[in-house]
Order: structure tokens, then sequence, then C-alpha cells
């Protein structure tokens, strides 16, 4: 079987006929970004049958994470089991089921993704901390948004005070997010957060689990990259071999959406440099007729952290007359 690539555009079958190195497709909205990356996947596997190499994608959903493998499966007929498509979280929680003995992990620990179940563990916490005399006993609804941000950026525990620095109250608060997390591996449980920076930590400390992976993994594609946050980023660096980099990742820093969650556009950037990275663009949009994308293009001009060589958008659509923007007053 040979996989059809003629309805595909010349930049789009660039980037699926890409082998070996280090690319970013920058892939603008209604690009069919999803579909170049699966086709890529597809195609790699296609052409080695004979191979033993494994692919893996990874995305931000399990919807996304899903529909990539829906594609991958209707694309080939044998040789599905040799793509692992997975979100971050996931791939983060079956390295630590696999290796989570080394931090005092079973692998059959469970998942709280309930905040009034993090906050009891955190409950816990606070009152193992805190003593009678204590002056300050906060709230676990309270603290929470802190202990996730120290968990989005891989804040060890003995990191912990001078990463808060000033804050009133740091050394307990320090207290506390390293007595959370020791609560949850005593409980034999994990956090969204703590999966990731529980296993970007192990595979920081424990370099042999992470060459294993890389062994395993020849190809690392990534879909939405510029939505990744400090752990996402530290965990997909450790998947990436460093002698032979086949690191194939579709971003678009105009749709940044997680800054929220501590996405970066710099992050795209640093990873741009990183690598080497070579580039390839997709500026062809076939979901929008051209009144919308002239009006995007003026806006998102304006993006101070775009990149300077971006191409702006071009509408694969034709206009027919009809008028597309209202403005309200």
């Amino acid at each position: 079987m040979t996989i059809d690539l003629s309805t595909l555009n010349e930049s789009q079958q660039d980037a699926v006929k890409w082998q070996d190195g280090p690319l970013l497709v920058v892939a603008g909205p209604g690009s069919g970004k999803t579909r170049v990356l699966t086709y890529r996947v597809a195609r790699l596997i296609d052409e080695s049958p004979a191979a033993r190499f494994r692919i893996i994608g990874v995305t931000f959903t399990n919807k996304a994470a899903a529909e990539m493998r829906s594609r991958i499966d209707a694309l080939l007929s044998e040789g599905r089991d040799r793509a692992t498509l997975t979100t971050f979280h996931s791939f983060a929680a079956e390295i630590l089921r696999q290796h989570g003995s080394h931090v005092g992990l079973k692998p059959d620990f469970g998942i709280i993704s309930e905040q009034a179940d993090r906050e009891a563990v955190l409950t816990d916490a606070i009152k193992i901390v805190s003593k009678e005399e204590d002056d300050f006993e906060p709230k676990a609804a309270q603290l929470l948004p802190t202990i996730n941000r120290m968990q989005d950026e891989c804040v060890l525990p003995d990191e912990a005070l001078k990463w808060l620095g000033v804050q009133p109250h740091a050394k307990k608060v320090a207290a506390i997010y390293a007595e959370y997390r020791a609560c949850l591996i005593q409980a034999n449980l994990m956090d969204f957060g703590s999966l990731l920076a529980i296993a970007v930590d192990l595979l920081e400390k424990k370099p042999a689990i992470a060459k294993q992976i890389r062994r395993i993994y020849s190809y690392v594609c990534v879909d939405e990259c510029q939505d990744t946050n400090s752990a996402q980023y530290r965990l997909l660096i450790q998947l990436v071999r460093e002698a032979k980099p086949n690191l194939f990742v579709v971003a678009d820093d105009d749709q940044l959406i997680y800054q929220w969650n501590g996405a970066s556009p710099k992050r795209l950037e640093d990873l741009r440099n990183r690598f080497e990275m070579q580039v390839i663009q997709l500026p062809e949009n076939y979901r929008c007729p051209p009144e919308v994308i002239e009006l995007a293009n003026n806006l998102i001009h304006h993006n101070a952290d775009r990149a300077a060589d971006k191409k702006p958008l071009s509408a694969h659509k034709a206009g027919d007359g009809t008028k597309r923007v209202t403005v309200m007053r």
C-alpha cells in the first residue's frame, strides 16, 4: 500500500515527505495541520514494513489523540501498533506506571482530577505542617493555585523556597508543597500536575530511563506545540534523541491559547533554536472565505511575538460576493 498524497498541496506534501531531522511546520488555522501530521506518521510506517522503530505523536487532549489515531487507522492496513498517539499527561502516566517505583509509586496508582479531592489531600498536608502557635494556616482552595504553578514549572520540593522568593509565608508554603507531594505518593495518587512534574524529574535524574524511551521511539511528533507549558516542554525534550533528533513539530504562535497555563511564544523559539529546526510553512487556509482571511491578516500582523519571517494567511476558497464580516456598534 502507498499513501496517496495527491490531495495535498505542495507545502503539505513537503512536510509529509520529510524524513529525518528536526522540522517545524508553521501551520495557520484551517491549513490541514493534523492531516499533515497523521499522513506523515502513516507514510513513515507504510514505507518501512520490515522496520521495528516506533513513532510517538503527542497532543493535548484525549479527543485530539483519538482523532489522530482514527485518521492513521484509516490510512494503514497494517503496522498501526507502531504508532503511539497520546497526550502529554497520558504518556507521563505510562512512564510512572513503568518506572514510578523509583519515586515510591506503585503501578496501580490512581489519578485525581476533581478539585475537592485535591483540596482534601492538600488540607492533610497543611495540617501535618502546621503547628498550634502558627499565625498562618491557609485554606486549601487558596493555596492550590500556587501549588499548580509550582508543578507546572516542575519546581522540586527543595527548590520551592527559592522559587517563592519574598512571598509572604514562603517557608511554610514551601513545606506544605513538599508535604502535598509526599501525601500524594504515600496514598499512591497523582494529580495532573504531579504526573508531568514527577515524570520530568524522574527522566532528568534517571537518564537511563530516558535513553530507553528514546531507543523505542525513533520519531517524535507534536501537535499544537505552541501551547506547551514548562513541564510539557521539558518532557518533550527528554523524548528526543540528541544525536539524531527526529522531531516533527506542528505549531502556530498566532494560535497560542494556553498562556494562562504557562504556555509562552518564547518556548517555541527556544525549541527552534535548540534543535536548529528547518521550517515549512502552511499558510493556505481551507476553512474561511477571503474576506475573513484578509481581516485575520490585518489583526494578527500586530502580534508582537510572531516570527518575523512568517507568511500571511491565504484563502483557498474563492469569494462569492457574500458579505461575511459584520461590524456591530
